[in-house]
């Protein structure tokens, strides 16, 4: 049985009000493309945000039980996308190697997050009839 994922205080998933008669309720995510290929998403920001939190990559994924591999290959992604990288790796030496957030990174998150808040500003404003 797979281990359940570490948690996150925040949430991409933006959820209206319960139309009760029709037993509905609007839900959505939002995400940000560049070119066709998706840039920002919620894990892609927690990513970034695990690496901030743990100064590592190794770390960063394993608290996401994520891949080293695939936690690279996300970071490459968005540094490319970016045109300019969000997260810089150092190489190891005495103290070890690590990650970390550029100020480019720092402000792509928070840029994430306040769309996040905007769409739920959006979705709580819709009515279902």
């Amino acid at each position: 049985m797979p281990k359940p994922k570490a948690p996150h205080e925040r949430n991409a998933l933006a959820s209206g009000p319960e139309h009760k008669e029709a037993g509905l309720q609007l839900k959505g995510r939002i995400w940000l493309e560049k070119d066709g290929q998706t840039f920002l998403s919620w894990g892609r920001v927690v990513l970034l945000e695990r690496i901030a939190e743990h100064g590592t990559l190794a770390a960063a994924a394993r608290s996401m039980d994520m891949s080293y591999s695939h936690a690279w290959n996300l970071v490459k992604q968005m540094n490319q996308l970016a045109g300019k990288p969000l997260v810089e790796k150092q190489a190891g030496g005495k103290k070890g190697g690590g990650a970390y957030l550029t100020p480019s990174g720092e402000k792509a998150r928070d840029e994430f997050w306040r769309l996040v808040k905007q769409f739920q500003g959006w979705v709580d404003q819709r009515k279902i009839k």
